[in-house]
């Protein structure tokens, strides 16, 4: 028989049977969240100056609340105005509280028509506490057979968590069952009634026992069990705690604590009924939107929208389906022949990506049936549930997955590519990854699943740590299939979702970029991680031999130029040397523990007037490139394939640049004897040879496009040297006279005014004095007067739109917030950016025409790395004159779109360093 609505909520479903989880009931302490969000979010006022912090605080965690919990039944209650029973017991009660707070005060009605808009259950009685309310109604809701949640942070409320009650703190993020209580109090929910009634609550003006504090409370519980039995057994308790313990009892202030501290749990609730009377009802929208208004709250006028139908979709949500027969499965994979579409998702143990074993798979063909395939869990976590022989289902899954007119929608789909590939199987017709055009169409905001899905599909998503917790489930293949399969269709079903939704967002130009440029790299990207580096393993230890050899000789220096010995690599020890023995003035102080800090920055400072900063400088260049590179290339390479796989990060860098991590290969030092020695031991394979392809001077070509200067055009058109060009007008001579100091300085100049470069940057960078630099930047801007009106015409942009634009249409974000310093760096941000992100949109393009021409003329060469603005390629025997004649105009085909030319530098080597 089909389930009631009260108890079909949610579940997985087998073969025909259905298992499910209880209906669930969200109980939320308003008043708690009133006077913390007051607190909290500080004097935040209309522009007419009413107070709004703790109603805009209220609002934003009640539906935060919603999301997370997707309850069934709410209610949001408050504190009626009025003395309570808990008065007439007790005159004193809560007497040395002040006041409430006008502001505060003044903000509680609004608080309360926000929630009637928004269709919450509001419960307020006379008489009695709102913590009484709630623990009536967990009562009610238990009995109810509910799983009951208290949102609230209130100790008291504490005693009422149990078997299917739980309480959430939505603002330390915090989850309450019974053990979680227990290790915060020392004493099970039982007891904490009992235990608050020894400590008092002076809060309250609760006295409780005099001198009983929590640990005193705590062992007498453990020893007793009950308030009672300590009563009963008062005559055994030593000493002054002992006297204080048996006056307590005997004027009944113990008696009186404990009446105030229980919470009543049978307040007739007028007006509520019984449980079911607390479904959340359809939100006024035009009521939600007025409110909105009066109070300025933007970002929450729209957000009812999405939420009108909220109960419905969370309604419509099916059951996971566990695919446990081959028959099942193919029946199921049938309907991505119809629809032409298939959401998939994987799930795994073990990393990296290319050496990840699939557990499992989840998928949906018609955004109904989300299922699950699981191949891999153990046998314990089956349980009796049947699992599909791997091998048979990958067999079935396989013309699916290579039918490129069946679209594949999937979050982070190159992760997937890996896993399918490891198993031989090839992924082809990506429609939609989620990730990818998440990150387009909203490119200020989070891209994961979990935060996607409570954005646009008001759904909070299972995460990983709910079904894998380390402790108890090691991995997901001893995640109980049941739990499993609900977290995995729902990846699935939220990606088909997602697909529709983020869709809608995406504005013109951002789908264009989407569709020609950030989706179709995404498979290209999969390849180059797939082909890797090889690398020289005993170079990289012969070199990581030589940096410990140089950290040994600098801790010695640093330990004659101090005197003693110390640590060089403690920042608290070498502050003190620094600035109390050596009376170095301190630069700033660090943001955590306020101590005078010892960074890069302050060090290079102080390095010309104190040798030991040189020292320390010297020594964390030597750690960090022995840690970072020395040592943790070799432990990365592959035992399967010898060679080294980075992960490229389409989504990571606000300018739309390509992230390389595990490891990172973008942050190796350019222009250092140990950054090239670090290039020279990546290595081509044998019958190979490294080409790089690099962009000449992109940015700055960027910048003569994006400020239309003429003579900065110009200078590009002719070919001329623009350092050599730079520092003639600069310095007054003629380009064949400058010299290389003259052209150092040049390009100093030209490349520190494209990141905003301030007269005291470049003072620094040029080692002049400031007036001297403010002259170069006058004479640089009076040749190239464009530069400068792109610049304050940048900064406009973003001032007045929040964004800023590539050369192709990536909207990119920018804003200057705070005060002048957090404005000034902005601003220079917001300059750079549109040149980040048109070199960025670029080297995309390129890497798509190149591997476009590979492909078309079957070819063995490969792209294997990508840097910035340059391209990495290992070129086999007998390409290498393909290579260098076609690369450069495959790299410049987009160059038609520019108002500057293009150029391409290309070089080849037997190693990355030899090519550079």
């Amino acid at each position: 028989p089909r389930p009631s609505p009260r108890k079909r909520v949610e579940g997985v479903k087998l073969a025909g049977r259905c298992y499910h989880i209880r209906m669930r009931l969200l109980l939320a302490d308003v008043a708690g969240y009133l006077f913390r969000a007051f607190h909290a979010v500080g004097d935040l006022r209309t522009s007419a100056g009413k107070p709004t912090g703790a109603v805009y605080g209220v609002v934003g965690m009640l539906s935060k609340l919603r999301r997370k919990w997707r309850p069934q039944r709410v209610a949001c209650v408050m504190d009626a105005p009025g003395a309570t029973f808990r008065h007439k017991l007790y005159p004193d009660y809560k007497a040395n509280r002040p006041p409430i707070h006008p502001d505060l005060a003044a903000q509680i009605p609004a608080a309360k028509e926000f929630i009637q808009a928004a269709g919450w259950p509001l419960v307020c009685m006379s008489g009695v506490e709102a913590d009484d309310v709630i623990a009536t109604l967990v009562k009610q809701g238990a009995a109810e057979g509910m799983e009951v949640v208290i949102a609230s942070s209130d100790k008291d409320l504490m005693q009422l968590v149990g078997d299917g009650v739980l309480m959430y703190d939505g603002m330390g993020e915090k989850t309450y069952d019974a053990d979680g209580v227990r290790a915060k109090f020392d004493v099970s929910p039982a007891a904490v009634a009992d235990y608050l009634s020894l400590v008092g609550d002076s809060s309250d003006n609760i006295r409780g026992v005099e001198k009983v504090g929590a640990k005193t409370a705590a062992k007498w519980l453990a020893q007793y069990g009950t308030l009672d039995n300590i009563i009963k057994n008062r005559d055994n308790f030593k000493g002054k705690v002992g006297e204080n313990l048996r006056a307590a009892i005997k004027d009944g202030g113990l008696d009186l604590a404990r009446a105030l501290v229980k919470l009543k749990d049978d307040v007739d609730i007028d007006g509520v009924g019984n449980i079911d009377a607390l479904t959340p009802r359809a939100p006024n929208s035009e009521q939600w939107r007025k409110l909105c208004a009066e109070h300025e709250f933007r970002q929450f006028a729209s957000a009812m929208d999405a939420a009108q139908d909220d109960n419905a979709k969370q309604n419509a949500r099916m059951p996971a389906v566990i695919v446990s027969e081959e028959s099942q499965l193919k029946t199921l994979l049938a309907k991505a022949k119809q629809s032409g579409v298939l959401a998939i998702d994987t799930e795994t143990i073990g990393a990296p990506a290319m050496q990840a074993q699939m557990v499992g798979f989840s998928f949906t063909a018609d955004g109904k049936d989300a299922c699950y395939v699981p191949l891999a869990h153990t046998a314990a976590a089956a349980g009796e549930i049947k699992q599909i022989a791997k091998q048979k289902a990958l067999e079935v899954l396989r013309p699916y997955l290579a039918d490129a007119n069946i679209g594949k929608i999937a979050h982070n789909g190159k992760y997937d590519i890996h896993i399918f590939a490891n198993e031989g199987l090839q992924v082809c017709g990506v429609v939609d990854d989620t990730k990818i055009a998440a990150y387009l169409a909203e490119p200020a905001m989070p891209t994961s699943m979990p935060a996607l899905a409570a954005r646009h599909l008001r759904m909070e998503k299972i995460v990983f740590g709910d079904v894998v917790d380390k402790k108890t489930v090691k991995d997901f293949s001893e995640a109980p299939i049941t739990k499993a399969a609900t977290y995995a269709a729902e990846d699935a079903e939220a990606a088909w979702l997602l697909h529709r939704a983020i869709g809608k967002k995406m504005s013109a130009k951002a789908k264009h970029i989407y569709e020609t440029t950030d989706r179709p790299l995404m498979p290209v990207l999969a390849k180059m991680e797939r082909a890797g580096m090889r690398i020289d393993s005993a170079e990289l230890n012969a070199f990581a031999d030589d940096l410990r050899a140089r950290m040994d000789k600098l801790e010695s220096e640093a330990k004659q130029l101090a005197g003693h010995s110390f640590n060089l690599n403690a920042p608290r020890q070498l502050e003190k040397i620094l600035f109390d023995e050596m009376g170095a003035p301190a630069q700033r102080k660090t943001a955590k523990t306020k101590a005078r800090s010892t960074g890069e920055e302050v060090l290079e400072t102080l390095a010309a007037d104190y040798p030991l900063a040189k020292v320390a400088l010297q020594h964390r260049t030597a750690a960090k490139l022995l840690g970072t590179y020395a040592d943790a290339l070799p432990r990365a390479v592959n035992p399967q394939t010898g060679r080294v796989h980075c992960d490229f990060n389409q989504t990571m860098v606000a300018t739309g640049r390509i992230a390389s991590h595990s490891p990172n290969l973008q942050n190796i030092p350019v222009r250092t004897a140990e950054g090239r020695r670090i290039r020279r031991a990546f290595i081509a394979a044998d019958g190979m040879t490294i080409a790089s392809a690099d962009y000449s001077q992109v940015e700055l070509r960027l910048m003569a496009h994006f400020s239309e200067d003429d003579n900065l055009r110009a200078a590009f058109a002719r070919g001329d040297d623009i350092h050599r060009q730079t520092a003639a007008e600069v310095f007054h001579a003629k380009p064949d006279e400058v010299s290389g100091e003259q052209r150092r300085a040049a390009k100093a100049i030209n490349f520190g005014l494209i990141y905003g470069m301030s007269a005291f940057g470049l003072s620094r960078a040029l080692g002049v004095e400031r007036a001297q630099a403010q002259h170069y930047i006058d004479r640089y801007f009076a040749r190239y007067p464009g530069v400068a009106a792109y610049m304050e015409r940048t900064r406009k942009q973003a001032r007045d739109n929040g964004y800023v634009e590539t050369a192709f249409g990536r909207r990119l974000p920018a804003g200057q917030r705070g005060g002048s310093q957090d404005a000034a760096a902005a601003g220079r941000a917001a300059i750079n950016a549109p040149m980040q992100g048109s070199a960025a949109d670029l080297i995309k393009m390129a890497m798509l025409a190149v591997d476009e021409w590979l492909q078309t003329n079957k070819m063995k060469t490969q792209m294997v790395l990508q840097v910035h603005d340059e391209l990495l390629l290992e070129v086999a025997d007998g390409e290498t004159d393909a290579v260098r004649d076609n690369l450069p105009a495959l790299m410049c085909k987009m160059q038609t779109q520019l108002s500057v030319p293009l150029a391409v530098d290309v070089r080849f080597g037997e190693n990355w360093d030899a090519a550079k």
